[in-house]
């Protein structure tokens, strides 16, 4: 695999800090009522971290088709738990073959 490097800002930086910071925080306060929290906002994390890479190195455009698909998942939490279960298998194939991929060249 081929090795880029990128850069992010340092507001870029401290943002996903505090919000990786602040999740943990949030479900160490137990969020029983809401079975999907810790995987939305894990899944939150990931489509922000795409969002600030999005155009640095990809070629084919896998990282905006990947923000875009966690932009309209992370919209059935709490309105269709069970889409909101498929977004998350879905996303944690299409995340595999990407690296399969990737792997392969």
């Amino acid at each position: 695999m081929d090795q880029k490097g990128f850069f992010i800002s340092e507001d870029d930086f401290y943002d996903m800090l505090s919000f990786l910071v602040s999740s943990a925080f949030l479900m160490s306060e137990g969020e029983e009522s809401e079975e999907f929290y810790p995987s939305f906002r894990l899944m939150d994390a990931a489509y922000r971290l795409a969002n600030l890479v999005d155009g640095e190195f990809e070629e084919n455009g896998w990282v905006k088709s990947f923000s875009t698909d966690g932009e309209q998942g992370l919209e059935l939490m709490g309105i269709d738990n069970e889409a909101f279960a498929d977004f998350l298998l879905k996303s944690t194939v299409k995340l595999a073959k990407e690296i399969k991929n990737k792997a392969r060249k």
